[in-house]
């Protein structure tokens, strides 16, 4: 007898054969997919709960192989900046509580959660905050009991050293200069006590800021700047190699144009191959792009409009048989944790940068957002796809609405017009976290009210943030958006322990 049955479904296993059946059933036991097929076979095991999904697609839950702990609770807050890094990364170093992480974490599961998101990276800040373990430790505890898994991944953000960080202790800023050995030693503690931890929802991946250290973090950088690796790139590469062996686990981390041709000159320790992503890549060379297929380092990349000035190469990647994720890169006003847009905006700018309508169909952007994202994020054994021993990680999304009718093409119609809304069903390891569209294991109304309050009083104790969080002047008939105050000064930051 199954523990859950969910019968009258279109089912979209994602397995080898990529299965579609049209009266098909999911069998649910001790948390693991213990039954695929059709619906009349299904029944005669019985079960211990039998969800009717007639009208409704049943598939595996989506993988968000990257996006940041943080930004749901600043996403209406920080926007339309050229700013925005320095002041997240200032916000995140100096200005959040502890109980910051695990507020808005809450915030950031439930949503994951509500866009059929059933494993997400939650990289902590802009870049990764990692001077003490507790920022790790709260959104780890966050997401437990939200239920959906978490791959928190943090290390050293970027050089040079030491960096300032604030802790509050009863309402009081204490600011201290952490060193990078600190890092190293506040890194490892995460790793070895979150890494498979609350029940193997939580994994806890090597995450340093860059591939390597000496150049722009966050963009592309000229060949003749590549020159060669400094010191330090080679001691964080051979630091990050040594804490992931050590604790059996992964490596994730950020990479444009540039970075991957040095990396390469430490082939010994380069955080390249088959157990490191690498997030964006863009303006990535050519013989940058083999080098990634050749050592079979996997690529997640979140499509956005800047990809037509600076191109991940995706399409060359995915021909070289190299393995390629669709991400969110973290919930903002544009578009949140929702996988059907990165889906469609994926297919919209990718045909465009190639000025060909033919590529990435609606099966293959499907795939990576499960079954290659679990590949991706080194899960495709356990996750990904409905498939008999696999975790049971399953979405029911309603296909009674206006959108997704008529049930013809299914996959080219839940590709171009899904949504989140659309998901009303979600299982984590065989439990229902999400039935009729209402969280299962936690009270949402608390969860949300607490995360705008910590946000709120973020924003005040930052005086930086308050042009952001409360602009002076309105743009009610204006074509442009202009301003009249300064929104960031950046050396006045600089003295109140700004260090990007």
């Amino acid at each position: 007898m199954f523990d859950t049955l969910l019968i009258n479904a279109y089912v979209i296993t994602m397995d080898e054969k990529r299965r579609v059946l049209e009266n098909g059933a999911v069998g649910i036991e001790n948390g693991r997919i213990s039954f695929v097929g059709d619906t009349e076979e299904g029944k005669k095991f019985g079960a211990k709960e039998v969800i009717d999904c007639k009208n409704h697609v049943v598939m595996p839950g989506f993988v968000d192989a990257h996006g940041h702990g943080g930004h749901s609770a600043f996403k209406s807050i920080v926007e339309d900046t050229s700013y925005w890094m320095p002041v997240m990364t200032h916000t995140y170093k100096n200005y959040i509580t502890d109980e910051f992480w695990y507020n808005e974490g809450r915030l950031s599961a439930l949503e994951r959660l509500h866009a059929g998101v059933t494993t997400g990276v939650c990289v902590l800040g802009s870049q990764p905050r990692c001077d003490s373990p507790v920022p790790a430790m709260n959104n780890a505890k966050a997401y437990a009991e939200v239920g959906v898994k978490d791959i928190v991944c943090t290390g050293p953000c970027h050089t040079p050293w030491p960096h300032r960080f604030s802790r509050y202790v009863n309402g009081e800023r204490h600011m201290s200069e952490v060193s990078y050995e600190t890092v190293l030693e506040s890194l490892e503690t995460v790793v070895s006590q979150l890494n498979h931890a609350n029940n193997d929802k939580t994994r806890a991946y090597v995450a340093p800021f860059g591939v390597v250290t000496s150049v722009d973090p966050s963009a592309p950088t000229p060949a003749d700047r590549c020159v060669k690796l400094t010191d330090h790139d080679r001691r964080q590469a051979k630091e990050m190699r040594r804490i992931a062996e050590k604790y059996s686990t992964r490596i994730h981390t950020d990479a444009f144009g540039g970075m991957i041709h040095l990396a390469y000159q430490d082939k010994e320790n380069a955080l390249l191959g088959p157990d490191v992503h690498l997030q964006h890549c863009t303006g990535l060379s050519m013989d940058e792009t083999l080098i990634l297929a050749k050592t079979d380092t996997h690529v997640s990349v979140a499509p956005g409009m800047r990809q037509l000035e600076k191109r991940t190469p995706v399409i060359e990647l995915l021909e070289l048989g190299a393995t390629v994720a669709l991400t969110t890169d973290g919930s903002m006003l544009t578009s949140g944790f929702d996988m059907f847009d990165a889906m469609k905006r994926a297919k919209m700018i990718f045909r465009k940068a190639w000025n060909d309508d033919f590529y990435l169909p609606s099966e293959k952007l499907l795939e990576m957002t499960t079954i290659d994202a679990a590949k991706c994020v080194g899960m495709e054994k356990e996750i990904g796809s409905l498939e008999v021993g696999k975790r049971a990680d399953v979405i029911a999304i309603n296909l009674m609405n206006p959108r997704l009718m008529p049930r013809i093409n299914i996959i080219d119609t839940l590709v171009g017009n899904g949504h989140p809304s659309d998901v009303d069903t979600v299982i984590v390891d065989g439990e229902v976290l999400l039935r009729e569209g209402k969280a299962v294991s936690v009270n949402e109304e608390e969860v949300l009210l607490k995360a705008e309050q910590e946000a709120l009083e973020t924003a005040e104790r930052a005086a930086h943030l308050h042009p952001f969080a409360w602009p002076k002047k309105p743009q009610w008939g204006q074509v442009k958006m202009y301003f009249d105050e300064e929104r960031f000064n950046l050396e006045e930051n600089r003295k109140d322990g700004g260090h990007y």
